[in-house]
C-alpha cells in the first residue's frame, strides 16, 4: 500500500514540529549557561539597567560599543538576533517567532569598498527585512538593538576562530549583497534574493561557516544552535522596563 500524500505531509509536519522545539530549547538552555557566568557590576547598574559582565579567557574583544553612558550589543563581525517576529498579528507572530525567530543582522567592521561611499565601522549593520519600505539587503545603524524595542529580548553571536583574512572576506561578501531584493519565498531563488538570517549565512558560508546545519531554510535559531557561534552578549526586559544585560569583556 502506497503511502497518501496526508501521511507525507503529517511527516512533514511532526518533523518541523520536533525540530522546531528542540531548537528552542537548546537556545533556552544556551541563554541560561550564558547568563549564569555573569558577574554583577554594581558600579556600571543603575535603577532601570542591570549589567552583568561575562568574563572569557579566549576572546579579547568586548561583546559592546559604547557610546557615553549608553551600551550598545555587537563588536565587529558578531551576529545580532531577535528571537520574536514584528508582525503584529495575533498568533501569526507566535507561530513565526516559535519556528523562526524574529530578525538577524551582521555588525560591521572598518572596510572600505570601492563600490560603498564613505568607510564602515562597528557602529553599522548590513541587514533586509520585508516589513519596511526598503525591501533590500542594506547598511543601517545599530542603536535600535540596545532598546527595548522592536526586541525584548535580544542575543549577539560570535563565530569562532576568525583570521584576519576570513574576516575581511565576510565583510567583502556581505556588502556584495547590497541591493539584493528580500526573499519572500525562503526557499526558491535563494541566489538572486536574500532574508535576514540567510544574509548572514551567505556572509560566513563564504569562509566554510555553515550556519544552517539542517540544509533548510536557515532560521535565527539556526544562527544560535549552528555549533560555529557562541553567545556574547545577551538582553531582556522585565516587565517593569527593567533591563539586564549580559555581555563578553
Amino acid at each position: 500500500m502506497g503511502i497518501g500524500l496526508e501521511s507525507i505531509f503529517l511527516f512533514i509536519v511532526i518533523g518541523a514540529l520536533c525540530t522546531a522545539i528542540t531548537k528552542n530549547i537548546y537556545v533556552d538552555i544556551m541563554v541560561e549557561q550564558f547568563k549564569n557566568r555573569g558577574v554583577y557590576n554594581e558600579e556600571l547598574s543603575s535603577s532601570t539597567v542591570r549589567v552583568y559582565e561575562v568574563f572569557s579567557d579566549t576572546e579579547d574583544r568586548p561583546a559592546v560599543t559604547k557610546r557615553g553612558n549608553s551600551v550598545y550589543p555587537g563588536n565587529s563581525l558578531d551576529i545580532m538576533v531577535g528571537l520574536t517576529s514584528e508582525i503584529e498579528i495575533p498568533l501569526v507572530r507566535e507561530f513565526i517567532s516559535f519556528f523562526a525567530g524574529g530578525h538577524a543582522a551582521l555588525v560591521m567592521d572598518e572596510f572600505e569598498d570601492a563600490q560603498l561611499t564613505g568607510s564602515l565601522s562597528s557602529w553599522d549593520i548590513i541587514e533586509t527585512s520585508g516589513l519596511i519600505i526598503e525591501q533590500e539587503v542594506l547598511f543601517s545603524e545599530k542603536d535600535y538593538w540596545g532598546t527595548s524595542e522592536p526586541y525584548e529580548n535580544v542575543i549577539g553571536l560570535r563565530v569562532k576562530n576568525l583570521t584576519e583574512e576570513k574576516r575581511k572576506k565576510v565583510l567583502s561578501t556581505a556588502t556584495s549583497l547590497i541591493g539584493d531584493p528580500y526573499n519572500y519565498s525562503f526557499i526558491a531563488n535563494t541566489k538572486n534574493t536574500t532574508y535576514c538570517s540567510d544574509l548572514v549565512m551567505k556572509s560566513y558560508a563564504s569562509v566554510g561557516v555553515n550556519l544552517n546545519k539542517d540544509g533548510f531554510t536557515t532560521s535565527v535559531y539556526d544562527l544560535v544552535v549552528s555549533g560555529e557561534t557562541m553567545i556574547s552578549y545577551y538582553h531582556h526586559y522585565d516587565s517593569d522596563g527593567v533591563k539586564s544585560v549580559y555581555y563578553l569583556v
